[in-house]
């Protein structure tokens, strides 16, 4: 069978009439259905991308099928933060043949068309930030029995699986570092009194400092965003106040604003001021002097965010599907360290 792609848009009738097998079992294959035979799946599966064959996930979805698309709702400003980690999402999308379809949680007339029009069979969910409009839409998402999972702790009163970074070990290394440095005043640069990863990195930071022996009151917290202009403004502030021996920024974003007003107002780093931050994000490494930080690792968040989504969608078991990734101590310059140590 010849078909000519600017004459005829190619059909499931043509994959079931080149596969020799009906369209009710091409349906089957395209929506994973364990009952055809693996030798089927493999036929199937060879006429759909010999014909460049694209399913029509409205259609599947209307006729009860899966839509095979699966929506990861990300914050309204996109970031370098979250290039690794759709990466990684995509990777196993592509893999499972699913669509991986990236929103933003300000977009909620496009959402709502989403959920009612059944067009994705789950959604991946960044929890920092959500507003009570987001805690609706998780609402009417399980209402509809729409399964979804969080990247990140999911919110009070929400039951769900999660995918989660070890926020708390990763600065309870920080914090046992800083202590074989000898620093003694110490100021903690935090996130939003909200946000659930800056919570938890200020209670590792303080839990490994007490393992270490310091008094409550050896380091200050200063609360911001996530951003390097407050990591600036908080820098400013607070050195303008006193000194200290070390600033932990609870991530890099901050570190990078607190940085750039050490250089601007003759602070030296590390030799005056040791600086550390927590993501590894790109740059970290590049700065002179390079970042210390805790390394998260984005790319196996969106890997296994995706690989328990699509479990979660084809067995319809949520159950025990936290999972907490390990974090690492990345030493580099900016907390006094050498290179190499």
């Amino acid at each position: 069978m010849k078909i000519n792609p600017l004459d005829e848009r190619v059909t499931m009738d043509h994959v079931a009439r080149l596969s020799g097998y009906s369209k009710a079992t091409v349906s089957r294959v395209i929506n994973r259905e364990h009952s055809v035979k693996p030798s089927t799946v493999a036929k199937v599966e060879e006429v759909i991308r010999t014909l460049g064959y694209t399913p029509n996930s409205a259609a599947s979805a209307l006729s009860g099928g899966k839509s095979r698309t699966v929506a990861m709702l990300l914050p309204d400003v996109l970031t370098e933060y979250y290039a690794s980690l759709l990466t990684g999402a995509e990777g196993v999308a592509e893999e499972k043949n699913y669509n991986l379809l990236l929103k933003t949680r300000s977009n909620k007339r496009g959402l709502d068309a989403l959920v009612h029009g059944r067009k994705v069979d789950a959604f991946i969910i960044r929890s920092n930030g959500l507003d009570a409009v987001a805690h609706d839409f998780l609402i009417s998402l399980r209402r509809r029995e729409i399964p979804f999972l969080f990247i990140g702790r999911p919110p009070a009163g929400i039951d769900s699986p999660a995918v989660l970074i070890d926020n708390v070990g990763g600065s309870r290394q920080m914090a046992h570092h800083y202590a074989g440095h000898h620093f003694k005043s110490i100021l903690f640069l935090a996130g939003l009194e909200s946000n659930f990863d800056s919570n938890d990195r200020l209670y590792g930071f303080k839990m490994g400092l007490s393992e270490a022996g310091y008094h409550p009151d050896a380091f200050e917290v200063r609360f911001g965003a996530f951003t390097r202009e407050l990591g600036y403004a908080n820098a400013k502030t607070a050195l303008a106040e006193r000194h200290y021996d070390a600033i932990f920024a609870a991530n890099d974003q901050i570190a990078l604003g607190a940085l750039q007003y050490c250089r601007e107002a003759g602070i030296r780093v590390p030799q005056d001021l040791a600086i550390t931050g927590f993501d590894d994000s790109y740059f970290s490494e590049f700065l002179s002097p390079s970042l210390t930080t805790v390394r998260q690792p984005m790319h196996d968040i969106g890997v296994v965010a995706m690989e328990t989504i699509v479990k979660i969608i084809e067995l319809g078991d949520a159950r025990d599907h936290q999972v907490i990734l390990p974090t690492r101590l990345m030493v580099r310059q900016s907390c006094g360290c050498p290179i190499g140590d």
